[in-house]
């Protein structure tokens, strides 16, 4: 009974001691080609580390995507690393979270798995790594500086000025000439706060949104055609480009979708594929013509 306890309050503590670290911080960046690995997303480690932190709320983006934000101030977000520890007969990896002068603020329990096919095994191991964080709720806490404000005006003051000259009274056609300027300036300021006549705001839709998202880049919305990947399928245009990355889930018709810095869910509803997403605190719907 003594060692359910134990292990019960360390589960317990290190929860705890993940969500105040990562909720003082309001972004996660993760790069696209982790150490020790020769291409970028090699066997799809940094998109599905990118997943799982976008599954547990946080506010996730790649390297080459920050938010703008960070070019003022990269304090305000944790920097992922992978603590690859694998060897000949296994997979093991923990995700490592540092902050802006690269120290270390929190790391995942270590993952592992004995598949053979890489991609599978980093998937496997990541998902395990990230068990840490299943109960984890994130919710940015915004830190503020309470502390007062000290003033000193010592020393600041070295000598007195001179004192006003008396004030001249004006003439009483002067005072007058005063009072009606007053008075007119104040019928000017009164009558620039009138609402504009007949105003009309333009409602936004729903390609405005996506295209906002996505910094003022064109959105393909024709036919995509499916191309199979060891994870999933790509999705492609007429050009051909490629314009979604599906990785497959136990569910059938339900992918997870990721379009140039966007991740959400494409599934199959009625037959027709929606992709859903999040912009801030909307959630978006977009329909899909896709060919399997």
């Amino acid at each position: 009974m003594k060692i359910y306890s134990t292990v019960l309050l360390l589960f317990l503590g290190t929860f705890c001691f993940a969500q105040s670290v990562i909720n003082n911080y309001k972004y996660v960046i993760v790069p696209k080609q982790f150490e020790k690995f020769r291409s970028e997303n090699q066997y799809k480690t940094s998109t599905m580390v990118k997943f799982y932190l976008s599954k547990q709320g946080i506010n996730a983006f790649y390297d080459d995507a920050l938010p703008l934000e960070l070019d003022s101030d990269r304090c305000l977000a944790l920097y992922t690393k992978l603590d690859e520890q694998s060897n000949l007969f296994s997979t093991k990896v923990a995700i490592v979270f540092e902050d802006c002068k690269g120290e270390e603020q929190y790391r995942t329990q270590m993952g592992s798995s004995k598949t053979k096919e890489y991609v599978k095994a980093y998937r496997e191991a990541i998902s395990e790594a990230f068990s840490s964080l299943s109960s984890f709720q994130y919710a940015y806490a915004e830190s503020e500086n309470n502390s007062p404000v000290v003033l000193n005006f010592k020393d600041d003051v070295k000598k007195l000025p001179p004192p006003p000259p008396p004030a001249v009274e004006p003439e009483p056609e002067a005072v007058e000439d005063t009072a009606e300027s007053t008075q007119e300036q104040q019928d000017k300021e009164e009558s620039a706060l009138l609402p504009m006549p007949e105003e009309q705001t333009e409602a936004v839709t729903l390609q405005d949104a996506v295209a906002e998202v996505a910094e003022n880049e064109p959105v393909f919305l024709g036919t995509l055609y499916a191309q199979k990947t060891e994870t999933g399928f790509q999705l492609v245009d007429t050009t051909p480009s490629i314009q979604f990355y599906l990785n497959e889930t136990s569910l059938p018709n339900v992918f997870v979708a990721e379009r140039k810095g966007q991740t959400g869910l494409l599934f199959l509803r009625d037959d027709i594929w929606i992709f859903e997403f999040y912009q801030g605190a909307d959630r978006i719907q977009e329909e899909l013509q896709i060919k399997f």
